[in-house]
């Protein structure tokens, strides 16, 4: 009997470390293949609450559904009519400006390297600060070099984004119309005693990911629209644009805000450090508007995290996985912690 154990435990554990390496070594692949999943999970969080209320005005489920993607593709095209040129052109003068705010910083930059040979320091102190300024010159050339490469990469992948988000379309339609049957499949898969348990589990995960889809996509609405409006009213150049860099970057917990202030700091200061100053205060009241007043309401307490533990895990996600990784590590980290806590008061 021990000896079947044993056997048991030592196949088990190499099932496991098995499986772990497969994902490892292909996880590029693996992504790819989970990507129109992924964005599976946002669209039926965004969709089904819009579909139940159709289905409890007697709207067939289907009919429902395909009602609300219409409305969502009415409201993109809504988007594209009013708001995409606006931001094409934003964008549009801000490349076409690139060229004079990198020959600014370049000034700026050479007044620095001035000042400091034309200080008092000794030699051994300027050739200290001057290696430390050439360091950190490489190193920002060549994060810029690999930001390029990224983004240039990322639209040449854009046709597989738009197939993506169709299949996605698809596959929710079917998982909303056919939720009660994939549930059932699911627990007849698992002895009956355990479906209570993996039913109750499943609903606290579910409120979970959608407290945080929902909550999160509307706060990154919210704070978009007063970054505009602020940067409008200091006169700041470019301000739809900046305003949804700001908007997007906060979609990630704690450090979004301070990722998504760069860009518009960075453009007000070749304006003067006045404009700059302004830009900061600007996204400064937004956050303490978010801070205080929406992210609360909406999202705050729903994951059950302590703030130490989503800065740890955003820190985790990004290091390993990138961008998606910052996004999808606080969720990840809630789900787990939910998983573990019904687990021990399953044993216990």
């Amino acid at each position: 009997m021990r000896s079947k154990k044993l056997i048991l435990g030592i196949v088990t554990a190499l099932l496991i470390a098995a499986v772990v390496f497969f994902i490892y070594k292909y996880i590029v692949k693996i992504g790819r293949i989970l990507s129109p999943f992924l964005i599976t999970i946002v669209l039926v969080y965004i969709v089904k609450p819009l579909s139940d209320r159709l289905t409890a005005k007697k709207i067939p489920v289907g009919l429902s559904i395909l009602l609300v993607y219409l409305f969502i593709i009415a409201a993109l095209a809504a988007i594209g009519i009013y708001i995409v040129p606006e931001l094409a052109a934003n964008t549009r003068d801000l490349m076409e400006t690139l060229p004079q705010l990198m020959a600014s910083y370049e000034t700026m930059f050479n007044d620095i390297m001035a000042a400091i040979d034309s200080s008092s320091w000794s030699d051994q102190v300027k050739t200290a600060v001057f290696g430390q300024i050439s360091n950190a010159t490489a190193q920002l050339q060549d994060f810029l070099v690999r930001a390029l490469e990224k983004g240039l990469k990322f639209i040449v992948e854009m046709a597989r984004v738009i197939v993506d988000v169709t299949v996605a379309m698809v596959i929710a339609y079917y998982t909303i119309k056919d939720g009660e049957k994939f549930k059932n499949y699911f627990l007849s898969l698992f002895p009956k005693r355990w479906r209570t348990w993996l039913t109750g589990t499943g609903k606290e995960i579910s409120k979970i990911i959608a407290g945080f889809i929902q909550g999160q996509l509307l706060i990154a609405l919210i704070v978009a629209m007063l970054e505009t409006i602020g940067l409008m009213l200091i006169g700041m150049r470019y301000p739809l644009t900046l305003g949804l860099i700001g908007g997007l970057a906060n979609i990630i917990p704690y450090f979004g805000p301070y990722i998504g202030v760069v860009p518009a700091t960075a453009v007000a200061l070749t304006v003067s450090p006045m404009k700059a100053v302004w830009t900061i205060l600007v996204f400064i009241i937004v956050q303490q508007i978010d801070n205080n007043f929406i992210s609360p309401k909406m999202i705050e307490g729903r994951l059950g995290l302590h703030p130490v533990a989503t800065i740890f895990a955003v820190l985790a996600g990004g290091e390993f996985f990138g961008i998606p990784g910052m996004l999808f590590a606080v969720p990840a980290m809630a789900v787990m912690r939910v998983l573990f806590n019904k687990a021990v008061e399953a044993i216990v």
